[in-house]
């Protein structure tokens, strides 16, 4: 019996010259490339950013203890990797993939390359299946589909990270991987959305990958991409995937530091130029696989800031440009009491309609055209003292829009309720009603249906079509909750 080949491990030596923050400047590794890993010794670990004309710049892992000038480093020749495993699920970690929730160790199952590339188009299918989001807006007017990159975009404090909780919180029972990721946020804030998702069972379903804004500007930079590849292993498996960022544009923030740092020449607004290509690089790998490559799915809910409602901004215009649609908050609607604050006339979707179920493409099919004909009615009756019968029903239909589509924070609505809404409203059931009488009727119309027409609810969940015999149902279940309301 032979004995068995030496494994020979070839590595590279080179030494430290300058340390700048989080930023080691190494002279020697001569063949390495890229995001690959460099072992500074006592468990200290880096990753490859770039090059100059003689040496290697590589971004320090974790703190600088022990990492001194002089010292010798070595080139593992391997890339960043993370462990995953089905047990994350339910867990918190951070940007490298440790746990940070004091539950102790999770089962690895095996570990996976953070920067790895983007699905091929060989391995997409079409975006086709709806993701039901729990926001009346967003799902009429903006849908979502699985696989889609959508960008919730607002000032601070216009409910940006609420449209994305009550996401998650919508997914529940529907087989879905839910990962909120945490970018340069306050560590209350975080403790916050934890608590919603833990206190409303989200957490059975959803894994939280965080770096706070006392984090490093290196793991604020890694953690989207961690996120990202955590929700690969559930896609690669079959399985639908919602990953929400929150947000991007601190992780622009923090590539701006990392670059200033590598001596990058700044361009618009301090961002390097290839700010656009990493975001790029990030929001590709959501999709839809198709049925050969196990038909799982990622969307990408990205969250972004604006300043005093500037689209134009460099991130924000780039960001648009990446993503497949645009959710708009606007500081106006806040500060007017419309929640959630969504500006129709800004906010698109561009593959979600493909994917939107019949019912409600039918339903709201003139909920734009009515919301800007009621906003240009009401701009000329303050202009005006009089107005004509047809202009005060413009205005009873827009306040009754309104006023359908008011949600309050963690209450996502189910497809049947929003049908239900929607329906009585496009029948202008709700026109007559005062602003009391609507929003009785908006809070007792699910609970009265499921009490009056036992299978309905059901039927219009598994159908998700507007045939004769269901709106005959929906008339009469919408006609009783109006009595009861009135009584």
């Amino acid at each position: 019996m032979g004995m068995a080949p030496f494994k020979i491990k070839l590595s590279e030596t080179g030494t430290i010259k300058d340390i700048k923050k989080m930023i080691v400047r190494i002279t020697g590794l001569p063949s390495c490339l890229n995001g690959q890993l460099v072992d500074f010794g006592g468990g200290n670990r880096g990753i490859i950013m770039g090059f100059d004309e003689e040496d290697v710049l590589a971004l320090l892992l974790g703190d600088d203890t022990g990492v001194r000038l002089g010292q010798t480093v070595s080139g593992t020749s391997e890339p960043f990797t993370i462990p995953v495993g089905e047990s994350l699920v339910g867990r918190m970690v951070d940007a490298l993939g440790n746990p940070c929730d004091n539950r102790g160790e999770f089962v690895v199952e095996f570990n996976r390359p953070v920067f790895a590339p983007s699905p091929t188009i060989i391995e997409r299918a079409p975006v086709n299946q709806f993701l039901y989001t729990g926001s009346k807006v967003i799902d009429a007017l903006i849908p979502v589909g699985k696989g889609q990159r959508q960008l919730l975009m607002g000032d601070r404090m216009t409910g940006k990270t609420s449209i994305a909780v009550d996401a998650i919180l919508n997914q529940k029972g529907r087989d879905m991987i839910c990962i909120y990721c945490c970018i340069g946020k306050a560590v209350v804030n975080l403790q916050k959305v934890v608590g919603v998702l833990a206190e409303r069972g989200a957490l059975a379903y959803s894994i939280v990958v965080a770096a706070t804004d006392s984090a490093s500007a290196g793991e604020q930079y890694i953690v989207p991409f961690t996120a990202a590849t955590i929700g690969e292993l559930f896609m690669r498996r079959g399985r639908n995937v919602l990953v929400v960022f929150d947000d991007l544009t601190k992780h622009a923030w923090a590539y701006r530091q990392l670059s200033l740092l590598l001596e990058r020449p700044p361009g618009r607004e301090a961002y390097p130029g290839d700010i656009f290509y990493v975001q790029t690089q990030l929001m590709e790998r959501a999709g839809k696989m198709n049925a050969k490559h196990g038909g799982g799915s990622m969307t990408f809910l990205g969250i972004a800031d604006t300043l005093q409602g500037d689209l134009t901004g460099y991130i924000p215009s780039n960001l648009i440009s990446i993503c497949d649609g645009l959710v708009s908050l606007s500081a106006t609607l806040f500060g007017e009491g419309m929640r959630p604050a969504i500006d129709f006339n800004l906010s698109l979707s561009i593959v979600g309609g493909r994917a939107q179920p019949p019912i409600l493409r039918q339903l709201s099919g003139t909920l734009r055209r009515d919301y800007m004909h009621y906003t240009e009615v009401l701009r000329l009756s303050k202009l005006q003292s009089g107005l004509s019968k047809e202009a005060e029903g413009v205005l009873k239909r827009g306040r009754a829009l309104l006023g359908v589509l008011q949600q309050a924070q963690s209450s996502p609505a189910s497809l049947a309720e929003e049908v239900l809404l929607l329906y009585a409203l496009r029948e202008g059931l709700l026109d007559d009603l005062d602003a009391v009488q609507l929003g009785r009727f908006t809070h007792e119309i699910i609970i009265s249906a499921k009490r009056s027409d036992v299978g309905l609810i059901e039927e219009v969940e598994a159908k998700s079509e507007l045939t004769p015999q269901i709106e005959e149902r929906l008339a009469a279940a919408i006609r009783l909750c109006l009595g009861e309301a009135a009584a």
